[in-house]
């Protein structure tokens, strides 16, 4: 953690500043949430069917994913992917989130996933105010979901984590 979140967290601040000149996220976005496997697998699975642009891992992330596992989501957008950003056809209208994910191993690395805000606000907020201080844990995974799966492909198969590539993963490049 640099020294500015690690003097956030002695004092209980939340983490996610606003950017000078923007809106602040509403209240209901000061809030971590505690999620199964199945729901982070739908909220990654809805930014892509939505075209968000922040989501993917498809099938690779619900194998990779520890079945029980929780996993954590706040909304933490950069100054660039703020609400109300401008874009081409009109403007941001969903929060980046980052997720402390568990894998299947035991590690928990960080992955980052769009989420409209009424998505988020009707996920359940079951974590005590104490266990709110964890966002500061997960903004500071350094180690992130490319970086894992980048190091666990080399046992990545069947017999070892469950996962099957679809039949595009294995074709050759060199293949017409």
């Amino acid at each position: 953690m640099t020294p500015r979140q690690r003097a956030g967290f002695l004092l209980g601040r939340w983490p996610v500043k606003t950017p000078v000149g923007r809106q602040p996220l509403p209240v209901e976005a000061n809030v971590l949430k505690a999620l199964d496997t199945e729901t982070v697998c739908s909220l990654y699975d809805e930014a892509r069917r939505l075209r968000l642009g922040l989501g993917g891992g498809g099938p690779w992330l619900r194998a990779h994913l520890d079945p029980d596992g929780i996993h954590y989501l706040l909304p933490n957008p950069a100054s660039y992917y703020w609400p109300g950003t401008p874009i081409s056809d009109g403007e941001i209208g969903w929060w980046q989130c980052t997720a402390l994910l568990r894998m299947r191993d035991g590690e928990q690395v960080s992955g980052m996933v769009a989420v409209l805000p009424k998505t988020f606000t009707a996920l359940p907020s079951t974590l005590p105010r104490r266990q709110q201080l964890r966002p500061h844990r997960a903004r500071s995974t350094e180690r992130d979901t490319y970086l894992w799966g980048r190091d666990h492909k080399a046992n990545c198969a069947p017999e070892f984590c469950g996962y099957v590539p679809e039949a595009a993963d294995k074709a050759s490049p060199t293949t017409p």
